[in-house]
């Protein structure tokens, strides 16, 4: 039996050890933390429904929160695999990440009110650059983190820092919603996007002095040799190839949460001062969930976790197009973030489990391309489903259990890679 985990290159005292984790740990807990002031799930689909009525514009946001971030990764791990120490680079995107956040105040200032068409696109602009900055950072993030969190630890510090940054997620949800409903639009959403921006900020620091050991940079290759590479992986791991699959399907997920605020606002009569509530609802969720899932993760494995959140995901899209009531969806809110944080960081987690030391962002990297073509289409493809009749939510949630399900039957076929040898996976 096998633990895949990163080789420590050079000895590192335990104070190091300790900051390498705290370090991870203070990111971990502050990007849920400062991400809620403009969730893509909640407030960005209020934003939006203030400034257009089209559905296209909250399929694009979701298309671009959903695929930006895994588009570039192939590209960007062909020069990160060089990379001996990562921890500049990775500080670096991050900053460029959240003043992207930061140049969306002057533009909803100055032209939220007199410009909403223009405002939308900049604004889309702005938040593709957001992503595909963290697109660009995840394969060297990732690596990082794998090389100073031991796999056995990584799923209990995502979880305690997640369920720390769920609870200070929710006093940031009764902030968000002090904003939107005590000040008048543009000023509003400008504050919680200013609030975001320092807390995200603050807390990415720390990562620039992580304690990092080098690693071996593998031979300058050419993209398309890259590729190649990468693309015989796929061929000849029978077991990612399943995995990969399962999380294309997936991507039916994405469809859900980004359309479901804008649903309670068409069907359920919801407003703006509702998104700060169903965020902190759905952070409810993510802090038990979080905890509870990395334990089980830890102990149980990745993939289990990500099996069971699937099937039950089926289940509560049901809820969703059976729900009568504004009241019901704070309880579906809190289902789908305890849902959620048993998909998401599991998944990431589970990418880097079939990798070796020295190929760890060409998988993960790998899974983000294959996927991201999926992520923005689906987004894009239901928006113009909904926009032609603002019944067919129905129609578009309906197809989206399908498409899990095909996920659940793919994952399913996956031997757990945390227990097989090289050879074997």
């Amino acid at each position: 039996m096998k633990l895949q985990s990163y080789p420590e290159k050079t000895p590192v005292s335990t104070y190091r050890h300790r900051f390498n984790y705290l370090a991870c740990f203070i990111d971990a807990v502050g990007f849920p933390f400062g991400s809620c002031f403009f969730s893509p799930v909640t407030i960005l689909p209020a934003f939006i429904r203030k400034l257009s009525t089209n559905s296209f514009w909250i399929g694009l946001t979701n298309a671009i929160h959903s695929s930006f971030f895994f588009l570039p990764q192939l590209l960007a791990a062909s020069w990160i695999e060089r990379m001996p120490i990562k921890r500049g680079y990775v500080l670096t995107l991050a900053l460029i990440e959240r003043f992207a956040i930061l140049a969306l105040i002057p533009q909803i200032l100055l032209l939220g009110r007199t410009s909403p068409n223009l405002s939308l696109m900049l604004f889309s602009l702005t938040f593709a650059i957001f992503m595909l900055s963290m697109g660009f950072n995840g394969p060297a993030y990732f690596d990082l983190v794998a090389k100073v969190i031991p796999v056995t630890k990584r799923g209990t510090m995502y979880g305690k820092a997640g369920a720390i940054g769920g609870l200070l997620s929710i006093f940031g949800a009764w902030l968000a919603k002090y904003f939107l409903a005590g000040y008048e639009f543009p000023i509003n959403f400008s504050l919680c996007f200013l609030v975001g921006f320092i807390i995200l900020t603050i807390t990415v620091l720390p990562l620039g002095f992580i304690d990092e050991p080098p690693s071996s940079p593998s031979q300058p290759k050419r993209l398309r040799q890259y590729v190649r590479d990468a693309i015989a992986i796929l061929k000849e791991d029978y077991n990612f190839r399943y995995y990969i699959y399962s999380q294309i399907f997936l991507s039916a997920f994405g469809v859900v949460l980004g359309f479901l605020t804008a649903y309670t606002i068409d069907k359920m009569i919801a407003t703006e001062s509702d998104a700060p509530a169903f965020t902190a609802a759905m952070m409810i969720g993510k802090t038990i969930g979080q905890p509870f899932w990395g334990y089980v993760a830890d102990k149980r494995g990745n993939q289990l976790v990500i099996l069971i959140n699937t099937g039950i995901t089926c289940l509560m899209i049901l809820w969703i197009v059976t729900a009568n009531s504004i009241i019901i969806f704070y309880g579906i809110f809190a289902l789908i973030g305890f849902l959620h944080s048993g998909i998401d960081i599991p998944s990431f987690n589970m990418t880097m489990e079939f990798s070796q030391a020295d190929n760890l962002p060409t998988y993960t990297a790998l899974r983000s391309s294959a996927v991201a073509p999926f992520r923005a289409a689906l987004p894009l493809f239901s928006s113009l489903i909904i926009e032609t009749d603002k019944d067919r939510y129905t129609h578009v949630f309906l197809a989206c259990i399908l498409l899990l399900l095909l996920s659940w039957h793919s994952l399913w076929k996956v031997k757990e890679p945390r227990y097989q040898s090289p050879e074997q996976t």
